[in-house]
């Protein structure tokens, strides 16, 4: 089934386009968009119109209350269809799932580790470098002279002395905000947690 979208909220792109076994998407110039039928000709041709064949498709993954369709194609590409209105979204994902009856369809909740792995990782990693700052700045307000030994490029060892210098109350000071913005932006990650419909080989 050939079908065309014209969105007109300001975040979505302006046109997709699903036919001849391919869908075309992006955000031409309103002169153009406005020539633009579902059986337009030598639509590849516009400026900042993309097309994906439905042979390169490899997943396509709809997150209810997301605002884009991600599509996975080739051996390692990534390509959203940015849409504001749902009822839209989930139309057109369903079109997809009509016209590509060859992915196999499921629906899930991801995983939370997984889907908050990088802010989790940044909070381990802050706190494994805090953890080893700390134990220098620890050992240089005893006392203990350290310094960094070697030219070229300074590596991880002597970042985390440069850091421990800054002294133990500037260290917790930095560590807490640090920490804090990483576990606020893994409490919004995880508000964003949705069940995902998928098509997939």
């Amino acid at each position: 089934m050939n079908q065309i979208w014209k969105p007109t909220e300001p975040k979505s792109d302006k046109l997709i386009l699903i036919r001849d076994n391919c869908i075309y998407k992006g955000n031409p110039v309103r002169e153009e968009l406005n020539k633009i039928k579902v059986n337009t000709q030598d639509i590849e041709k516009l400026k900042n119109v993309y097309s994906i064949p439905f042979r390169y498709i490899k997943r396509i993954e709809n997150q209810q209350n997301s605002k884009q369709i991600k599509i996975y194609f080739g051996s390692d590409s990534e390509e959203e269809i940015k849409l504001e209105n749902e009822t839209q979204k989930n139309e057109i994902f369903n079109l997809l799932k009509q016209e590509l009856p060859n992915l196999n369809y499921r629906s899930e909740l991801p995983n939370i580790f997984k889907y908050t792995k990088p802010q989790i990782f940044g909070i381990l990693i802050a706190t494994g470098i805090f953890i080893w700052a700390m134990y220098f700045a620890v050992e240089i307000s005893k006392g203990y002279n350290y310094e960094i030994v070697g030219g070229g490029r300074l590596g991880i060892n002597g970042m985390v002395l440069l850091i421990a210098k800054l002294g133990i109350p500037k260290l917790i000071i930095g560590y807490i905000i640090i920490v804090g913005i990483a576990v606020f932006s893994l409490m919004r990650r995880l508000k964003t947690r949705s069940d995902i419909e998928i098509l997939e080989r």
